[in-house]
This record gives C-alpha cells, sequence and structure tokens, in this order.
C-alpha cells in the first residue's frame, strides 16, 4: 500500500507557496552514495533529511508505545515497512523553517504506512518535537508559522476539485497552538470557517485534527493499532490443537507401544473342554496312523514334577495373545515368534507366521490372536526350554536376532544357557512366556 499526506508549504516572506505530496510505501529505496538512512534517503535533494531523522525517530517512538500494549509480547505484532519520498517540488531544496514545517506530514505518511491505514486525503502542516526530558513520552506537534497562507492552499486544492470530492472526508492536520501560543482554532477561526464553507459547496466531509501530541490522530486516523500475531483467540485455538495433537500422539504412542498378554491354552478341539482347567500348558501328542491325526498324550513329569516329553513325540503349542489396549492392533498388529535353546543345542528362532492360527488371525480389534503350532522334538535327552515371543515391532528381523544371541550364549553351558537367553528375549522383544522340559529317550518313563 501507499500512504499520502498533503503538505503546504508557504515561505515567511507568502512566496514560494505550493502543495506537495508525502509519500509512504514499502518500496525498496536506491541505495544513496552517502550511505544515509535508506527510509528517509530520497528527502535529502529536498533538504527534508535533517527533519526526515525527526519523522523516523517519531514514528519508532511511536511504534514501540503500540508495542508495548501488545498481549505476550512486544514482538506478538508486525509493523509494515516503510520509507519515505515526496512529490515533485517547484522550488530546490526547502528552507530550514519550510522543512520543520513539513514534519507532521512526514510522520503522518508514515504512521498510516506502518499501521496498514488508509488515510485518505489528509492537509498536515506543523513540526514534530521529539520528547527531552525521561518523564517526557509522546512526540508533541509543534507550531509553524504561515498556518493562514497554508490553510488558503488547501481552500484552492478543494476549490479545484471539487466535482471529484464529492461524499469524501477531508482531515486537515493542524497544531493545536498558534505561534503566538493561543490557541490554533481561535487565532485562525475566520480562515478555518471559510475553508469549512469552500468544503460543503464541493459536498467533502471536513475535519480539523488540532494535534498536540502525535496520539491525537488515533481517534480520526486510526486506530494505530499493530495486528497481533498471536491472540488470546488465537492461543486458545493452538493451545487446543497442540494438546489434541499432543494427546494424539501420546495415545498412537501408546497403542503402537500397547503391552501383549500372551497366555497358553490347553490345545482341544473346537468345543472340546480340557481335562483339567489348570492344563493351560503345551501338551505331549503321538501321531495316530489310523486316524491320521496327532493324538494328545497324558501329562509327563518327572521326579522334580517337571514336565517329560519323550523323543519323537510332538509338543502341541497353542498360544491366545491379546491386546493390552484396545484396538491397539489397528495402529500396529502383533507379531508372535517361538524360541527355543537347549543346555546342548544352539538357539533357534522361528517367525509364528510360519504356524497355523486357530480362526482368522483378527488384527482390526482386541480380539485374541490364537496360534497352535506342532513341534516335532528330536530323540535327543536334553532341558529345554521353547519360548514365545509377541511384540509390535516391525524392525525386528528373525534371523538378525538369532544370530546375535548365539553370539551372547557363547562360553556359556548348563542353567547359565536357559537364564541367559530369558533375559536376552525379554530385553529384545517385549511379551514372553515360555515352557521348560525335558527330553527323555526311554519311552517307560512317560507311560500312554
Amino acid at each position: 500500500m501507499t500512504a499520502r499526506v498533503f503538505v503546504p508549504l508557504v515561505g515567511a516572506d507568502g512566496e514560494g507557496a505550493q502543495l506537495f505530496e508525502a509519500i509512504a510505501d514499502d518500496s525498496a529505496p536506491v541505495a544513496h552514495p552517502a550511505r544515509l538512512a535508506p527510509q528517509i534517503s530520497e528527502l535529502f535533494d529536498f533538504g527534508l533529511y535533517g527533519i526526515g531523522q525527526t519523522v523516523r525517530e517519531a514514528v519508532t517512538r511511536f511504534v514501540a508505545t503500540r508495542r508495548e500494549k501488545l498481549w505476550l509480547s512486544r514482538r506478538n505484532g508486525a509493523a509494515m515497512s516503510w520509507r519515505l519520498r515526496i512529490s515533485d517540488l517547484q522550488v530546490g531544496r526547502l528552507s530550514d523553517d519550510n522543512a520543520r514545517s513539513a514534519g507532521l506530514g512526514l510522520t503522518v505518511a508514515g504512521l498510516c504506512q506502518a499501521f496498514a491505514l488508509d488515510p485518505g486525503l489528509v492537509f498536515a502542516t506543523g513540526e514534530i518535537l521529539l520528547p527531552t526530558g525521561p518523564g517526557a513520552l509522546s512526540v508533541a506537534v509543534g507550531p509553524v508559522g504561515g498556518v493562514r497562507g497554508k490553510l488558503s492552499l488547501v481552500g484552492d486544492y478543494i476549490a479545484q476539485h471539487r466535482q471529484s470530492l464529492d461524499g469524501q472526508r477531508l482531515v486537515v492536520a493542524l497544531p493545536a497552538t498558534a505561534i503566538d501560543g493561543r490557541p490554533l482554532r481561535e487565532a485562525e477561526s475566520s480562515v478555518l470557517e471559510r475553508l469549512a464553507q469552500e468544503a460543503a459547496r464541493a459536498k467533502a466531509k471536513l475535519e480539523f485534527v488540532f494535534a498536540a501530541t502525535l496520539e491525537d490522530f488515533e481517534r480520526p486516523l486510526g486506530p494505530f493499532a499493530l495486528k497481533e500475531i498471536i491472540t488470546p483467540r488465537r492461543a486458545i485455538g493452538l493451545s487446543g490443537m497442540a494438546l489434541a495433537l499432543v494427546a494424539m500422539i501420546a495415545g498412537g504412542t501408546a497403542l503402537v507401544h500397547a503391552p501383549i498378554a500372551l497366555a497358553f491354552e490347553f490345545p482341544a478341539a473346537a468345543g472340546e473342554a480340557p481335562p483339567n482347567p489348570g492344563d493351560a500348558a503345551p501338551q505331549r501328542a503321538r501321531y495316530d496312523p489310523a486316524s491320521d491325526k496327532l493324538q494328545l498324550l497324558a501329562p509327563c513329569f518327572d521326579a522334580q514334577r517337571e514336565p517329560m516329553i519323550v523323543g519323537g513325540e510332538t509338543l502341541i503349542v497353542r498360544v491366545r495373545a491379546r491386546d493390552g489396549l484396545p484396538f491397539a492392533s489397528r495402529f500396529r498388529p502383533p507379531r508372535l515368534f517361538l524360541a527355543s535353546v537347549s543346555r546342548a543345542a544352539d538357539p533357534v528362532l522361528l517367525d509364528a507366521a510360519h504356524f497355523r492360527y486357530v480362526g482368522a488371525p483378527v488384527t482390526g480389534d482386541d480380539a485374541p490372536v490364537t496360534l497352535t503350532a506342532a513341534i516335532p522334538i528330536e530323540p535327543f535327552e536334553d532341558e529345554v526350554r521353547l519360548f514365545v515371543l509377541a511384540t509390535r515391532d516391525p524392525t525386528i528381523e528373525v534371523t538378525a536376532l538369532q544370530g546375535e544371541l548365539r553370539k551372547t550364549l557363547q562360553g556359556l553351558s548348563g542353567a547359565a544357557v536357559l537364564t541367559t537367553t530369558a533375559s536376552f528375549l525379554a530385553d529384545r522383544v517385549g511379551a514372553e512366556i515360555d515352557y521348560q522340559f525335558k527330553v527323555t529317550n526311554d519311552p517307560h518313563a512317560c507311560p500312554d
């Protein structure tokens, strides 16, 4: 956008009367050879660079006071970038008096650009007085001479552009006091009245602003308010969104890492009750050629009540896995593994996906997944611990995990192999249940 303010000029001798525009926009200025301040460098050729420095300080101070009123912090608001220039003058460089009287018009243009306000048709004359004491905070508007001639220039403009001013709002910004200290409204009442009549004939809405400080322009031209980057309503909305996002992430993380409850079940046929409710453990079985099926055998224990299996038999393992949190499998279904380790043989890990599920594997809700595996038992007397493992980690690779376990067990023997394997799998995988048994080659040790 571009903010424009008309500035009337009249020399002390009444000559050199002219009306120019103070223009503020956000275009990039051309670099000045003397490295002048970019915001006001284009004022130098007209003798306005000195007052331009005052104007720049005044606008900066005014914006800073508005930052103090921002919610949250001084940085919670953005002002438009601005630079000042003027329309061509009919004379060369201005005198010091004329330059000072142009300060108000330049400042109003800079303020309107900084706050992104469209001032409409504004005429301004007055001197900008920066605070000089520690207690003075506001930028004052000082009196200037030749006000009567300047108002006549404004009247001439209205008369010349009468047809285009119908219904428009005109603002004439003046100092609150005259050179002699009287209120300007009283000192120039006759000229102000004639100017009002001229505006009435043009059917324009004329408003005079007699300003003692820049804050007096808040009502006619404002509001001079910085657009807040984060408003209370937006902060509440962002906080709600952030909380919802955190809750979603936390909930998703909890579901992705939801625990998996594992339990052995008695491997009976559908609808068949186990002979003993406490027999929820893997069971011995033997192949029956007549029926071409595996027939369950009675449990077998040694003197220490440790389960025993005869070499050549089959171990039927039925496991149920259930989500620890409802619907966790919608986000990441569980993966099941089988692992076996013995005192004498190398550990073996198998992906349970190679085995048979009882019914279709359900991963859409918290319904349990039931897995049945028939594991042939080699005829080597040994002590074996069978693990059923469950995890939601999709990155676990069975072959790599098995290799790492074998390296961990190097140099170990006896019971240390079993206990180390249990700790290793618990650390690397997660949920686990195990079943420890002995393998015997004595068929009489476990009668049918």
